[in-house]
C-alpha cells in the first residue's frame, strides 16, 4: 500500500489492516490480485473511518460501513464495485471480530446491493439461420453444424456441450442427458 495513505491512518487502525492483509496473504494463501483487492477496499474503509475521527477500530460499527458505502454510492460507484468493497468489508469485521479487535461483528448486518446482472445477448433469427447454414459434408463441418444448432436451440453452455458423451444420447425417446447448471 502507498505510504502516503498508510500515514493518513491511525497506529490502531494501519496495523489492523496490515495483519488483515498478512492473514489474506499468509494464513489464507489468497492470490495476490485477491489480497491487492481486498488491501485496497479495507484500505479505502478505514481511511474514511480516520476521517470521521475513528482511531481506534473497536469504535468501527455498522453506521460507519453503510455511510462510506452510501458515499461511494453518491460518487457513482457501479453496483458490482459497491458489492465487491461491502463483501471485502464485511470479510474484514469478521475478521476482526474472530481476532477480538471488535466486540461484535457490524458487517454482519451489512447489506449490499448485488452486482448488476444484464441478459447476454442473442442472435436474431436472421444471424442464427446465417450462423447454420455454412456449406461443407465434411465429418467435422456437420458435427460444427450439429453442435451450433443444438447449443442455438437449448441454450446449453459451451462446457456442457463439450462434457456430452454418447451416453448422454438417447436415440429411442430423443433426448439428451445435460449435466451442469
Amino acid at each position: 500500500m502507498a505510504a502516503s495513505v498508510v500515514e493518513e491512518l491511525p497506529r490502531a487502525l494501519e496495523d489492523a489492516r496490515q495483519a488483515f492483509h498478512d492473514h489474506l496473504a499468509l494464513e489464507r494463501d489468497r492470490s495476490p490480485h485477491t489480497v491487492r483487492a481486498y488491501d485496497g477496499d479495507v484500505t479505502a474503509l478505514l481511511v474514511y473511518a480516520a476521517g470521521l475521527g475513528i482511531t481506534e477500530l473497536a469504535d468501527l460499527d455498522l453506521s460507519v460501513l453503510r455511510g462510506w458505502l452510501a458515499r461511494l454510492r453518491a460518487a457513482g460507484v457501479a453496483r458490482g464495485t459497491l458489492a465487491r468493497r461491502g463483501s471485502a468489508a464485511r470479510t474484514f469485521t469478521a475478521w476482526a471480530h474472530r481476532r477480538g479487535l471488535l466486540p461484535t461483528d457490524p458487517g454482519a448486518l451489512l447489506a449490499t446491493p448485488k452486482g448488476q446482472r444484464t441478459l447476454p445477448e442473442v442472435l436474431r433469427p436472421d444471424e442464427a439461420v446465417a450462423l447454420v447454414s455454412f456449406e461443407g459434408d465434411e465429418p467435422e463441418d456437420l458435427r460444427d453444424r450439429a453442435a451450433l444448432e443444438f447449443l442455438y436451440a437449448t441454450g446449453i453452455r459451451v462446457s456442457e456441450l463439450c462434457g456430452l458423451d454418447l451416453d448422454d444420447v438417447d436415440t429411442g425417446r430423443r433426448v439428451v442427458r445435460v449435466l451442469g447448471k
